[in-house]
């Protein structure tokens, strides 16, 4: 689904110079392989190529990361934990579709809307990739279950149950669906209305007729 996107920085160190220029030299590396992606496509695109294109040598871009699919996924572990931290921080507290909305809705506007143009065409890349379709699916997982444990600890439960999994299976399938609806178009869209009305559709729907 996504990739790019972390939580703000937190604290009020000023990075050193060496922190930025590994920084930046990530950045090299990540907007190199979309460009490249994007002009040929993902089995087409080499990790030799990616680190010609960024400037640095194959053992700088494998310092980085460990294969091509990895820049495609580098906040992956951030995200999931942006995720659930805005889930434990919502305003209702129910464990309902509709109480997610709004943590969920926050998550997609605060990840996505990061780099504009440039995440809108590295979700594209990745929806659109059947080879990423397992990576995708890892990290959808990722989300719903640290959605789901979050609203087991907030029961006081030991262990995940049927309505929090539920919940959380619901709540993830409707920030996908606004990520499909999201990337189809020409240009960056609201990813945060995309993702509002993917709830009230899926709550219209589980409602009947």
């Amino acid at each position: 689904m996504m990739a790019r996107g972390a939580a703000a920085q937190t604290g009020t160190e000023t990075p050193s110079l060496r922190e930025r220029n590994r920084a930046r030299t990530r950045q090299d590396i990540e907007t190199a392989a979309l460009e490249l992606m994007e002009a040929q496509g993902y089995q087409a695109t080499t990790v030799e190529e990616i680190a010609r294109r960024a400037g640095v040598s194959n053992a700088t871009f494998f310092r980085y990361f460990p294969a091509k699919e990895d820049v495609l996924f580098a906040t992956e572990h951030s995200a999931a934990d942006r995720m659930v931290a805005l889930v434990a921080d919502r305003p209702d507290r129910a464990q309902t579709l509709g109480a997610l909305s709004a943590p969920v809705t926050a998550f997609a506007e605060e990840i996505l809307s990061e780099d504009g143009s440039l995440t809108h065409k590295l979700t594209r890349l990745v929806m659109t990739t059947p080879e990423l379709a397992g990576r995708s699916l890892r990290m959808r997982l990722r989300w719903e279950n640290g959605i789901a444990r979050q609203l087991a600890h907030e029961a006081g439960a030991d262990e995940t149950g049927f309505e929090q999994v539920l919940a959380s299976k619901l709540a993830v399938s409707c920030l996908a669906a606004a990520l499909w609806q999201w990337q189809r178009g020409d240009s960056p869209a609201s990813i945060a209305a995309d993702t509002r009305r993917a709830f009230v559709a899926a709550a219209a729907l589980c409602a009947g007729p």
